[in-house]
């Protein structure tokens, strides 16, 4: 202690650099010497640092540093005083000084006959580019040729190795008059890492990173090669000799091609010859497969085996390729596999099964969740346990990614599973240890219970009669995934968890304390998990007595506990806790938020890597001078960020916190309103600093969590209340910084998600706020380019292969599901900006829609397509749509005989809504559309298309009742109903009623018994909205007060029960 206290004085003298440097030169023992270099190092890394040189020291540091590296035989040295001397030739070329002898140094070795030096040249080239490739950009093009050379006709391994690192240095620095030359080098490199693969494989692993720089910035000069890389990965990850690490290497560098070069991958048919080589890989067993160990880890080192990478690249596969593509020769795999006597390549087949289900979901619900679903209950009954396993995945992701179609399996599911979980409890109980399949049970059992909803309550009590026997076990991880499995329940049941509250807080009250051990503060975090489930979902009537407890737990376990799993779970148990307190939550949030702060403004988990990590003094010797010490973000040449940022990592668990902490914010300001306001400003500036954090999903949370927070502001401002006044301005204020930063996302960001969560954000914005967020023209202008961007697969992150191929219509779900979220911003604004602002616009958005109406359009597009016209058409008025009628009524009448009833739907919908909005309009053509619809009805096969033809026939009474034949009509519509899946269409057909009876219309009288059983039918049900029952009680006491005597009549022909509902709506207030 008492030297590093010494040292760091003297790290603080002015003369510090000339002391290092003396004793770089002349001590004797070389762990001294290389630690002075890395001093010396640190203490000018920063340009002020450089720059308070005397030109003395500089020009003897440069000349002498030269020397010093020729002379010098210790390896470790020569790397130290090459970085040292790479730093200084990065501050002579900020100031714009050359350092000549610099350039003229790695000329004359990299050309020297004798093979050290030759050696030395290549590494202080490759040092160079590494952390100051600006110096040798002048010189690439000979510098590319010597590189060409090297790698054609030298035999060592070193040099070669040290020149394919120089190139991935140099990849930022290429321009296109560069790209020739470095092209030629591609195969070169290709062949020498084939060779070094056989020699040394971790150091081939090394060179690889050429291939990711290449495909990060400059992929356009690797698609050439793409085909033949893809090969040399396949052979490598295929052979089962070589090492785990090396095959993974190989398999997430295939990934990263499909993920940014997918058309490339189609366009050369590489799919099959993909899915050939990862079956066999899939189907690998290593010891990480089953989860019977206590500490069950399922993303650590299981993502590090071969298997599993390979299912993760069917899943990149599955995210980014079309459906028509990789489904096809997936499922001849698959059946393959199926019918193999052996049961690995059952597991394998099962897992393909598995990783699609996110990506080809649309295309498995249309096509194949029947079968896949059959054969994944047989696989849950295997007797093999690797079988079993990887059913019970695929049947979890299936409950995940397909909804809400697979919830009509239920009944054949939920047994499978309640069977396979009492077996399980036997299992354990017997044996006092944990099964294998542990975790991938109750994965699935969570999964598909927690989406099934009021679906799962038949099965809840034979399902807690299980969960509350694993919580009694003495496993730590069954107990944890119990306590888990409690949560998904609530969050399926809600109030019908009730009967079982009062046992399962009992339960979690053991792990609700600050002092555990360490299996036990795994169980505490899950039990904080689960303890915010039910107080979300339980009812506040139950839940709030014990609410303050709540609160007050999660305060002592924020001062107690350092840990960022803990405090993530805190923090999600108060934002459910502020769903039950509302403003009764205040005198808790000062604490909270300065907890909740430190978590978003931590650098913890920020891990150091590589180049100093042998001298634990390093950090410890920083200059205290605040200004040296900053971080410079100026355009003058100084210290950037991101180079202080490089070689740093941050542990998940840390980026995790984070990102639950930016949604637990949103989230409360959503629970609590106007008790969020006093807040609510400090909140958006700690939000904000986190919203360009490098970690997308920390970003999508901020921007996601700001739009919240925005919101609440302007329901405040518009309140009225006191204290209300003047902050419509701030609301302004917010939008005004944070339209323009998520309209910069969009266009900016590579990152899918990121930007798909923008979007939707951007929508949030627009519908809650309407002109306020798009007061400045600007920013419609922005948005309706980023649709037209989006339509046109233009903005960076999607796939624009420009390698002179026709785009295909095909296209990976989720690269359609951006272009769907970009088009919800079109509604959004025709509801927002007047018909005179939006008009302009409606032209050019409107074809991108009618676009995806073709006939080889998937079910997805056209519907969706055809449902947001529909909604644009609902939000115009008569004049706005003038230009546009007839062409969306051939839209609508057309898709109304599409071959899916999803469009069909949304296409009786959309020709409802152009008929209201349209006014007398289109009044000439309601014989032609009350045929079309009559028509459609009589041949109507899906309950939803036939809600959506009533609510279409609803509005065309309500638009000009004398236009339609009411004899005919009324009758038939009547007979329709009650609504039985579309209900929102009861807000219109009510209104169309009620209107009618105003009216004092004939065929209301007429079919009086009808409507009011009708109405009654509904009125205590949760299928009309608050609004609408209000209007249904008013019209029975209307009609009960002016036309008593027919109302008594048919009331005398009801049963008890209906006349007794009818009564008691009279009474009431």
């Amino acid at each position: 202690m008492q030297a590093t206290h010494e040292l760091r004085e003297l790290y603080k003298d002015p003369n510090i650099a000339q002391y290092l440097y003396a004793t770089l030169c002349m001590a004797q023992i070389p762990q001294v010497r290389q630690y002075s270099a890395v001093l010396l190092r640190k203490k000018i890394c920063k340009t002020k640092a450089w720059k308070q040189l005397s030109e003395e020291p500089k020009t003897a540091l440069k000349n002498n540093l030269l020397q010093l590296l020729t002379s010098e035989k210790e390896k470790a040295v020569v790397q130290a005083i090459g970085q040292l001397v790479a730093v200084i030739a990065k501050h002579e070329w900020q100031q714009s000084r050359q350092w000549a002898e610099l350039q003229q140094f790695m000329n004359v070795l990299t050309q020297s006959k004798d093979l050290e030096q030759c050696r030395l040249g290549f590494h202080m080239v490759g040092v160079v580019a590494s952390v100051a490739p600006e110096v040798l950009k002048p010189h690439l093009i000979p510098l590319l040729a010597l590189f060409g050379g090297c790698l054609q006709t030298c035999a060592d391994q070193q040099l070669c190795l040290d020149v394919v690192k120089a190139m991935s240095s140099l990849v930022c620095c290429l321009g296109s008059e560069h790209a020739p030359s470095f092209n030629a080098l591609i195969p070169l490199a290709m062949e020498f890492i084939k060779r070094l693969i056989e020699v040394d494989q971790d150091k081939a692993m090394d060179a690889m990173e050429l291939f990711d720089e290449l495909l990060d910035s400059e992929v356009a000069i690797l698609l050439p090669h793409i085909k033949p890389l893809i090969k040399l990965c396949l052979d490598v990850a295929s052979d089962t000799k070589r090492d785990s690490a090396l095959r993974v290497r190989c398999l997430c560098l295939i990934s990263w091609m499909v993920n940014v070069k997918k058309k490339t991958i189609v366009k050369h048919k590489l799919i099959p010859e993909l899915l050939d080589i990862l079956f066999p890989i899939m189907a690998e067993v290593t010891d990480n497969d089953l989860d019977a160990d206590e500490d069950d880890d399922e993303d650590d080192d299981l993502s590090q085996t071969p298997s599993a990478s390979a299912a993760q690249l069917v899943d990149t596969m599955a995210l980014h390729l079309p459906p028509e593509k990789l489904i096809p020769p997936l499922s001849q795999h698959v059946e393959k596999y199926l019918t193999s006597d052996n049961p690995l390549h059952k597991k394998a087949a099962y897992l393909a099964m598995a990783v699609i289900a996110e990506g080809c979901s649309e295309a498995i619900r249309e096509k194949y969740l029947q079968t896949f679903l059959q054969v994944i209950c047989q696989g849950i009954g295997h007797e093999n346990p690797h079988v079993k396993n990887a059913a019970l995945f695929a049947l979890g992701e299936f409950a995940d990614y397909l909804q809400p179609d697979i919830n009509k399996f239920a009944g054949d599911v939920m047994p499978i599973l309640l069977v396979q979980l009492t077996q399980m409890a036997q299992q354990m109980g017997q044996l006092g240890k944990n099964v294998p399949n542990l975790s991938k049970t109750f994965y699935a059992l969570e999964t598909f219970c927690e989406n099934l909803e009021e679906g799962l309550v038949p099965y809840l009590p034979t399902l807690m009669e299980q969960i509350l026997l694993f919580l009694t076990l003495p496993s730590h991880r069954a107990k944890e995934l119990a306590i888990s499995c409690v949560g998904a329940a609530a969050n399926a049941t809600k109030e019908a968890m009730l009967p079982y509250f009062p046992r399962i807080i009992e339960h979690l009250k053991g792990y609700l304390t600050e002092h555990q051990s360490e299996q036990d503060s795994i169980l505490r975090t899950q039990a904080l998990d689960t303890l915010g489930c039910l107080a979300k979902t339980i009812g506040e009537v139950h839940f709030r007595p014990m609410a303050p407890e709540c609160a007050q737990l999660g305060l002592r376990l924020l001062e107690a506990v350092d840990d960022p799993d803990l405090r993530r779970s805190t923090y999600g148990l108060f934002a459910s806790l502020s769903l039950v307190l509302k403003a009764d939550m205040a005198p808790y949030m000062g604490p909270l938020l300065e907890h909740m702060f430190t978590s978003l403004q931590s650098t913890e988990g920020v891990v150091t890597s590589a180049g100093d990590a042998g001298f634990p003094l390093f950090d410890e010797l920083e200059d205290s001078d605040d200004e040296d010490a900053a971080i410079h973000s100026g355009g003058d040449g100084e210290d950037s960020d991101d180079d202080e940022l490089k070689g740093c990592s941050v542990e998940n668990a840390y980026l995790e916190e984070k990102e639950d902490t930016s949604l637990a914010l949103g989230q409360m300001a959503e629970n609590m309103g106007p008790a969020f306001v006093p807040f609510l400003d400090n909140c958006f500036t700690q939000l904000l600093l986190v919203a360009d954090h490098p970690s997308p999903d920390v970003q999508k949370a901020a921007l996601s969590s700001l739009a919240k927070l925005t919101v609440v502001l302007a329901q405040f401002a518009a309140s009225g209340v006191q204290g209300a006044e003047g902050r419509m301005t701030d609301v302004q204020k917010a939008v005004s910084i944070l339209m323009p930063k998520l309209i910069e996302v969009c266009q900016t960001e590579p990152e899918r998600e990121l930007v798909i969560g923008a979007l939707e954000t951007l929508a949030v914005l627009v519908k809650e706020l309407k002109s306020v967020a798009v007061e400045d023209p600007k920013h419609v202008e922005h948005i309706v380019s980023l649709v037209k961007s989006a339509f046109n697969h233009k903005l960076p992150s999607q796939d624009c292969d420009s390698d002179g191929e026709e785009a295909e219509d095909e296209e990976a779900e989720y690269d359609g599901l951006l272009v769907q979220v970009a088009g919800d911003l079109v509604p959004a604004l025709a509801q927002a900006l007047p018909p005179e602002r939006f008009l302009p616009h409606l032209g050019q958005l409107v074809p991108l829609f009618t676009g995806k109406l073709k006939e080889r359009s998937s079910r997805s597009d056209r519907s969706y397509a055809v449902g947001t016209l529909a909604e644009v058409a609902q939000h115009l008025n008569r004049d706005a749509l003038a230009p546009f009628c007839q062409p969306l009524l051939a839209v609508f009448l057309g898709c109304m005989r599409d071959a899916d009833a999803e469009v069909r739907s949304n296409a009786v919908f959309g020709l409802g809504a152009l008929a209201e909005s349209a006014g007398d309009a289109l009044v000439s053509e309601y014989p032609a559309l009350l045929a079309a619809l009559s028509s459609m009805l009589s041949k109507e096969s899906s309950r939803q298309a036939k809600d959506n033809i009533c609510g279409a026939v609803a509005r065309l009474i309500l638009t000009s009742v004398n236009a339609v034949p009411m004899a005919e009509v009324f009758p038939v519509l009547l007979q329709h109903l009650p609504l039985e899946e579309d209900l929102e269409e009861n807000v219109t057909l009510f209104r169309c009623i009620c209107r009618l009876y105003e009216l004092r219309h004939e065929q209301f009288l007429k079919n009086l018994p009808q409507i009011l059983r009708l109405v009654l039918g509904v009125i205590k049900t949760n299928q009309v909205t608050a609004d609408t029952r209000t209007s249904l009680v008013q019209l029975i006491k209307s009609t009960s007060s002016e036309i008593p005597s027919e109302v008594q009549a048919v009331l005398q022909t009801f049963l008890p029960d209906e006349q007794e509902l009818f009564n008691a709506i009279l009474a009431s207030p």
